[in-house]
Parts: structure tokens; sequence; C-alpha cells
């Protein structure tokens, strides 16, 4: 319990304040208990973030799945336009996703390989999540035929590129540029024959 509580608090921290900023009495005093008992846990603020780091990549795997698994029932542009918009509010609204931002725009020097492997791993699970999506898409004739690797590059570029902007409009305009980039995307993506 105290060891996930340590982690869950550190998180806030590392996303608020970033790991350079956050000290272990910072987190002794979030997690309410004496700095000496963090070392009965983790031997030092390097295990802590590392530790953090694997547990934002398990909540962000497990989420992707489950949001996919509320859409599974719907059309291909519904389920494309689920996955979509959930990761992009959760990345903007989530402490996960703050926690995210700030490691992948101003990463750690020492931690730079961690993140890079967790970011390619929740990746991968995105990947596991829309790949069906795509297939059944080209499968029914609502997605052009394209390659799986072409489409899934686009959504990607789309998401990153929006996950940077977030940082620097307000919500009102950035959910227009959202709104926007998508209307494009489906355009592009989907096969002119096919009739909504």
């Amino acid at each position: 319990m105290t060891q996930q509580k340590i982690i869950d608090e550190s998180l806030i921290l590392f996303a608020q304040q970033g790991y350079e900023s956050t000290s272990l009495a910072n987190i002794a005093d979030a997690v309410g208990i004496k700095k000496p008992s963090l070392y009965n846990h983790f031997d030092n603020k390097e295990a802590i973030f590392l530790a953090v780091l694997q547990d934002v990549a398990q909540r962000e795997m497990k989420y992707l799945t489950e949001q996919a698994e509320l859409s599974a029932n719907h059309t291909i542009y519904e389920r494309l336009h689920h996955i979509y918009q959930v990761y992009l509010d959760h990345m903007a609204d989530s402490t996960e996703g703050l926690f995210f931002k700030r490691v992948t725009f101003f990463p750690p020097e020492t931690f730079a390989d961690e993140i890079k492997n967790v970011f390619l791993r929740v990746e991968e699970a995105m990947t596991t999540v829309i790949h069906p999506v795509i297939e059944a898409g080209i499968e029914e004739g609502v997605l052009r035929p394209l390659s799986l690797d072409s489409l899934t590059s686009a959504f990607y570029t789309l998401i990153d590129g929006l996950f940077l902007e977030e940082n620097f409009y307000d919500r009102e305009v950035f959910k227009q540029r959202q709104q926007a980039s998508w209307d494009i995307f489906w355009l592009g993506i989907k096969d002119p024959s096919w009739e909504e």
C-alpha cells in the first residue's frame, strides 16, 4: 500500500514540478511519512522515477484497451474517432498526460532511453487497438485500401502533432483545431465510394 502511494504521489509531483525539482523530502511529505521511510521501499529517487514511469505505462495501456472495448460495437468512424478523442482528452486532462508531456518534452537525461522505451510500448498498445479497426474498415470498404502501416502512421502523426499543440492554445482554439484536423484526416482515409 505504501509503495503504491509513493508511486501515486510521486507521479503528481513529477508531473507538476518535473524530476529535477522534486526532492525525496517532497515525496515523503506528500505520502505522509518521514524521508528515511522511503528507503524501506525504494533505494533512491531514480528508482522511484523508474517505478512511476513503468506504472504510468501500465495505466496508459490498460486505459487504451478499455476505451477501445467501449466502442467495439460501433461504426468504423465512431471507433477511430473515439480512440482519437479519448487519447487527446486524456493527454490534456490527466496527471498521466501531464507527466508524459513533461518527460517527453523535457526528459531527464539519465532516463532518456527508459522514457523512449515506455513511449514505444504505449504506442505499441495503441497499435494493437487501432490495427483491427483499420483492417475492418478496409475490409468493409469504409477506408481506402492503403497499407496498414501508412494509415497507422498518419493517425500517429495527427495525434502527436495535436499532443504538442495542446500546450500552446487555449482550450477553445485547441478543440477547433482538433476537430478540423480530424475532419480532414477522415476525408483523406475514407474510401470515396463509401456512403455514410
